[in-house]
């Protein structure tokens, strides 16, 4: 198709990945895959995207989409010839798959295509994924690829950010016409919405997922011109503080808290967001606002800490990127600049490209709501929600069977997972853990990604809805879009998951405060009233006092 893209039981791109003989068809699990013994996988970046414990509907949602952006990225690169896409049951090789409920990324599927690029290698991905390389791990390095990426890179790197911009605004101006109860009142329209939010989905998310792609590179490329002049600690600071869609939401939050705009008006062009945006079942800022409320009563209206911001990481920026290029030679310095001037015209658009994939989910969560009380009407349904727990295909169905007994046994295998967690990479069949078995020998760090040291009182906040007052580090899973306001408000920030190009590194950088991602159990070893210091450059976390010291130490 136009797309070029294929579905089937082969895939095979130039490393020769193909089928392995045909498999019979078993009955899809919507919430757990079985991987084969050598396979490598891993959470992280992914979880940031796609939190918690999935619903049957969501990860149905991103199932599919996953395997389409993924590879039809790598192909608009060149970096392999088609798309074909596994058929379901072949999960190892599959990009994505779930596993009690959690999705995760294929390790070796990456590193096979990362080994087709240049400048890249599967060594550097699973070193940036596991922190190490396995002995035994598989590797095909190859430049038959090379010639026909050279030919496509100037162009996707010319296009891509422009594109992705432009298909945020037509997709926003679209969200805005068919989020409303009334235009969904209809559900053969709703279904035929639905319909098209996942043929939006799939024009964004492509382009988003190249995006992505050639970020990387770039960070790669300024991290070792850092390396060689000496300041590798200085490339968070000369990749930071841009303004950004994230940026236009907090101006629009304080305009709020200010009077100067409606928290009406806000909703309607940001009610898209919420706490867990990325799984389909939550409920977003159009549909409760209290989160938004309380993030409001955090917010001081005297003051306007975005004021002068902007010009502050502009000054950091710049003297970073001249001491970066201080000691480089003439040609190296020149590189450098192109660098840190694409860098500006193309890492902002990463949280653009995010922002609208939401605005199609958020039509999907619509859609399957209005289908949802429909059901409902006739009988089918008991809850509206139970909804969730069917799969796309079964919500695409104008009658599907059995919808009582199949939502009964998916929510209750789903109440059964929310019990366990998953490590943050493994190899082969992932092992579930329980909590109360996990050991607190190792101290406590993680990555850092937004420079700065800060201390203060922890707050534990689990999805995006509770209270943060000024001063406090904000500890959490992962971020979205729904905690931009704790960034104005928060000394420093810890997550469970999350990488230097996710969301809360991001914002971080953008805001100017430290923060640490990727400590894997921080919201388990961490609770509100700690008090910690945190380096955002190193990544190191120091507890100072315990809560009941803390609080003692206060009373005192």
């Amino acid at each position: 198709d136009p797309a070029g893209v294929r579905t089937g039981p082969v895939a095979s791109f130039e490393t020769g990945l193909g089928s392995r003989g045909a498999m019979p068809e078993k009955p899809i699990d919507p919430l757990h895959r079985e991987s084969g013994p050598t396979t490598a996988w891993t959470r992280v970046n992914i979880a940031e995207g796609i939190p918690g414990v999935s619903t049957p509907l969501s990860w149905s949602w991103w199932d599919e989409a996953n395997e389409r952006m993924i590879r039809g990225a790598y192909h608009d690169l060149g970096v392999i010839p088609s798309v074909e896409i596994p058929d379901v049951h072949r999960v190892d090789e599959r990009t994505s798959a779930i596993f009690y409920g959690r999705p995760a990324l294929n390790v070796d599927v990456s590193r096979r295509m990362a080994d087709l690029q240049p400048g890249t290698s599967g060594e550097a991905l699973e070193r940036h994924y596991f922190g190490a390389v396995r002995p035994d791990a598989p590797s095909n390095p190859s430049r038959r690829r090379y010639p026909v990426i050279a030919l496509k890179l100037p162009f996707q790197w010319l296009r891509v950010p422009g594109q992705i911009h432009a298909l945020y605004q037509r997709t926003h101006a679209w969200w805005k016409t068919v989020v409303t109860p009334a235009a969904l009142e209809d559900v053969a329209v709703a279904r035929r919405v639905l319909d098209e939010a996942i043929e939006r989905a799939d024009e964004v998310s492509r382009p988003h997922s190249l995006l992505a792609l050639l970020g990387g590179a770039l960070i790669q490329q300024v991290s070792a011109l850092a390396q060689r002049a000496g300041c590798p600690e200085r490339v968070l600071d000369a990749l930071g503080g841009y303004d950004s869609v994230e940026f236009e939401t907090l101006e629009s939050l304080l305009a709020v808290k200010r009077g100067d705009l409606a928290l009406e008006d806000f909703l309607r062009e940001r009610g898209f967001q919420g706490p867990q945006q990325g799984e389909m079942s939550s409920r977003v800022w159009r549909e409760d606002a209290t989160p938004i409320i309380s993030l409001l009563s955090s917010l001081d209206p005297d003051e306007n800490p975005l004021a002068g911001l902007a010009r502050q990481r502009a000054r950091e920026r710049a003297e970073a990127e001249d001491e970066i290029c201080g000691p480089l030679g003439p040609l190296r310095r020149l590189w450098a600049r192109w660098l840190f001037s694409e860098a500006a015209r193309m890492l902002p658009e990463r949280e653009t490209g995010k922002a609208a994939m939401m605005l199609c989910l958020d039509v999907t969560r619509a859609c399957a709501r209005r289908i949802g009380a429909h059901l409902c009407e006739n009988g089918r349904l008991d809850d509206t929600e139970d909804v969730f727990y069917l799969t796309l295909e079964e919500l695409r169905q104008v009658d599907p069977p059995d919808l009582r007994e199949r939502v009964t046994a998916r929510r209750r295998q789903r109440e059964g997972y929310l019990e366990l967690e998953l490590p943050e990479s493994w190899i082969g069949m992932v092992e579930p853990i329980l909590p109360e078995t996990t050991q607190d020998d190792e101290p406590l760090s993680g990555l850092g990604v937004s420079p700065g040291i800060a201390e203060g009182p922890v707050r534990c906040v689990e999805d995006g809805s509770g209270e943060l007052h000024p001063g406090e580090i904000l500890v959490c899973e992962a971020t979205d879009p729904s905690y931009a306001a704790y960034f104005l408000v928060a000394a420093g920030v810890i997550t469970d998951i999350g990488g230097a190009m996710g969301h809360g590194a991001i914002v971080a950088r953008e805001v100017g405060i430290p923060c640490v991602v990727n400590t894997r159990d921080a919201t388990r070893r961490l609770e509100t009233g700690d008090r910690v210091r945190i380096d955002g450059t190193t990544g190191a976390i120091e507890v100072l006092a315990a809560a009941s010291e803390a609080n003692e130490g206060s009373s005192r």
